[in-house]
């Protein structure tokens, strides 16, 4: 069973996007108990169309990046109340953590962090590397111990003599990232849409036209870009249309719903 609430809301987006998905206009529509389809719609020639919604994404990533979320949560809430950065030489720190953060030492950490910012920003003359615009990186908690059992190091950035002290947000990580392939989310589309091909083998009762809806959300913040050099979301979609070819299953349309892209948001991925 999916999310009625979320289904609601990107049904209600794709067709005010696409009103015409159907061909003819929508006379109403609705979210039977009966599942499925999520969507119920009647057209104004009296047929019936469902409608199943899905998410574009790709899992594994999504599990990878919650995980990384999870433990990263456990710093940024022990360091809450994070102080204005009153420092005269560092602008951002950034920290590695080994693992996640209990509760029981979130005190402490705060505490000896704190404590560390302050005698590195007090020393900042002695220390190599502090006058490279780079940063330095710093793994000496010698006098730290719950720094050392929960950070590998911090890597302290100098501050630009055009930035003023009072910066907030500046204990915290570096952006993810790296290489990636647009490819790779054109892999979790054909797969997300083989998923509910293979699920399905037959139209729910009454349905005149079975459609599916996938829609791109939670991708956007925990999966790779779907945009690259000359590729954005419309190329993605010929990209799967091409490799799904016939093979969709029952299902009479597909369609993919981007409410965070500039321009189209709705795109028939087939016939």
């Amino acid at each position: 069973m999916g999310n009625p609430v979320e289904e609601y809301a990107v049904f209600s987006g794709f067709f005010a996007e696409l009103p015409m998905f159907a061909g003819v206009d929508l006379k109403a529509w609705s979210q039977p108990k009966q599942d499925p389809p999520d969507i119920e719609a009647v057209l104004t020639d009296r047929r019936k169309v469902g409608i199943e919604i899905t998410s574009w994404l790709d899992e594994s990533q999504i599990g990878r990046e919650k995980r990384v979320e999870i433990v990263e949560n456990s710093f940024r809430e022990a360091i809450r109340p994070e102080p204005p950065n009153q420092t005269e030489h560092i602008f951002v720190v950034w920290m590695d953590p080994k693992q996640r953060l209990n509760k029981t030492d979130a005190s402490s950490f705060r505490t000896e962090l704190l404590a560390l910012v302050d005698e590195i920003d007090k020393g900042w003359a002695r220390i190599p590397g502090s006058d490279s615009p780079q940063g330095f990186r710093w793994d000496d908690f010698q006098n730290y111990p719950t720094l050392a059992l929960y950070l590998n190091s911090i890597d302290v950035h100098p501050r630009p003599a055009t930035r003023k002290k009072g910066g907030s947000h500046w204990l915290t990580f570096p952006m993810r990232g790296g290489a990636y392939s647009p490819n790779w989310m054109v892999d979790a589309l054909v797969q997300c849409i083989t998923a509910k091909t293979t699920k399905y083998s037959a139209k729910p009762p009454g349905m005149a036209e079975f459609h599916l809806l996938l829609h791109y959300d939670k991708a956007f913040v925990y999966n790779t870009p779907v945009l690259g050099i000359d590729f954005g979301y419309q190329e993605a979609v010929k990209a799967a249309a091409a490799r799904v070819g016939k093979a969709v299953g029952v299902f009479d349309k597909i369609f993919v719903y981007v409410p965070v892209a500039d321009g189209n948001k709705a795109f028939l991925l087939y016939p």
